[in-house]
């Protein structure tokens, strides 16, 4: 066989291996896209890192003072009340005079609880809403029905979402007194519970 002959065979050669590994390369690739379109798409819900301290919490949880937590403890407590009352006065909506009455009934108790703790450890609680909250409530005591229904039930979702983030993060701090790290994590079950409610609500009042 001739040099010529056998440069052309070997070219030909290298070209159907060429070809051939293209193929494997394609179908491996489709088999790989149609394996990941089958498996369940992960909801947010399910998403996170393998503890319940996001970097956020984690961050907060190193600055959050035993004073600080347990003033926005309190006050937040004190808003819960405050508002479940003002709902069971402005709302004929039997789902959130429920979750209003929750609320109080609930908040009252931890209230009780910290007042305890915070009388042991020489803490001063607020006795009076904070501004944000003020302003809140007054807002809301200048509505009725379905419009008042729907912005409780968004304040009250923003609001636990808030006090879920606090209540983890004081419950996770290393230089928080043993009861009231404790207390925070003891109450966040019921906050956690608290904040679907709220959000299952807000989305049942059209939110």
């Amino acid at each position: 066989m001739s040099d010529d002959r056998r440069s052309e065979k070997l070219w030909r050669g290298c070209l159907l291996t060429a070809a051939c590994i293209a193929s494997q390369a394609l179908a491996c690739g489709a088999l790989a896209q149609q394996t990941d379109e089958s498996r369940p798409r992960q909801s947010t819900a399910d998403r996170g890192t393998a503890t319940d301290m996001t970097p956020t919490n984690a961050a907060m949880s190193k600055t959050v003072s035993p004073q600080s937590f347990a003033t926005q403890a309190a006050v937040i407590g004190k808003a819960e009340i405050e508002l479940g009352q003002l709902a069971a006065e402005n709302t004929q909506n039997q789902n959130v005079r429920d979750y209003a009455a929750r609320m109080v009934k609930d908040h009252k108790a931890a209230a009780v609880k910290l007042q305890k703790i915070a009388d042991q450890e020489k803490l001063q609680l607020p006795t009076a809403l904070d501004a944000e909250h003020e302003a809140l409530k007054t807002k809301l005591s200048g509505l009725q029905g379905a419009a008042f229904d729907k912005e409780y039930a968004k304040a009250m979702a923003k609001g636990h979402d808030r006090a879920v983030a606090l209540f983890e993060a004081a419950s996770q701090a290393a230089q928080m007194p043993r009861e009231l790290q404790e207390f925070a994590a003891s109450t966040l079950p019921t906050l956690k519970e608290h904040d679907q409610m709220a959000h299952s609500l807000y989305v049942k009042e059209g939110g």
